[in-house]
């Protein structure tokens, strides 16, 4: 299920640069369902080892001002959220809250909810090009001496980047429906040699993450491609990585 919130304010809302933990944290306070913000927040589901919140979102879309030596970007209202998740109470919740709320605050910004889509659903075949609206991320741990880790990231360009997006998709795809899929197939196919051109190296709380926009081909399971437009490509999704649109 996926939803476009538009957002207004009188005046152009100024927030960091990096500011998805903000977005984030807008999303958690509007659940009114405490207890299950919190589960998401701070439990999640398990496959293994991995947790997942299910969920993930776009970057604000709206014209835009790079103000870089105060570190601030300046949007000009109104504002484009897309928000999507195979959990419909998650997604019912949220919208209800937002649009029976008055305003709200979006980092120091006053805003208002001026309309709530929800987007129609979409019959994936096995081959379609997305554009990403969030950078997709794919990375791994590596232990070091000294008891020492270093987090490595890669990009849709390397074959560690395939294999790590498929897994974590199959675990996610496990998680939500008990079982494996008949057919794991899935790729990602990037557009052209863009890798320099497409990389975004984003501040989340202090943690650089490394990720990916542009314009791919996913190839596979229908099954696997929804699954990856629900939740988000790739890993960190609750974070606002991942979320992709439909293109051509």
């Amino acid at each position: 299920m996926r939803i476009n919130i538009e957002l207004f304010s009188e005046k152009e809302i100024r927030l960091p640069i990096h500011y998805s933990h903000m977005v984030q944290g807008f999303l958690y306070k509007n659940l009114r369902d405490r207890e299950y913000s919190e589960f998401l927040h701070q439990t999640g589901f398990w496959h293994g080892r991995k947790q997942f919140r299910l969920f993930t979102f776009s970057r604000l879309l709206a014209p835009f001002i790079f103000y870089k030596d105060q570190g601030i970007i300046a949007f000009r209202p109104p504002i484009h959220l897309i928000i999507s998740s195979p959990l419909e109470p998650f997604i019912t919740d949220l919208a209800e809250t937002l649009i029976t709320s008055d305003w709200g605050f979006l980092g120091g910004s006053v805003v208002e909810v001026k309309s709530i889509t929800v987007e129609k659903e979409i019959a994936f075949g096995d081959r379609v090009q997305i554009k990403m609206l969030s950078p997709t991320v794919a990375y791994s741990t590596v232990n070091l001496e000294n008891n020492r880790k270093r987090t490595e990231y890669y990009s849709p360009w390397q074959a560690r980047f395939q294999e790590i997006t498929r897994s974590n998709l199959l675990a996610k795809y496990q998680v939500l429906y008990g079982e494996s899929p008949s057919n794991d197939e899935f790729r990602i196919i990037p557009n052209g040699n863009q890798e320099q051109r497409f990389k975004a190296v984003i501040n989340y709380k202090g943690t650089y993450i490394v990720g990916y926009n542009g314009i791919y081909w996913l190839k596979g399971n229908p099954e696997l491609i929804k699954v990856a437009y629900d939740t988000g490509l790739g890993s960190k999704n609750s974070q606002g990585f991942g979320c992709w649109e439909v293109v051509g």
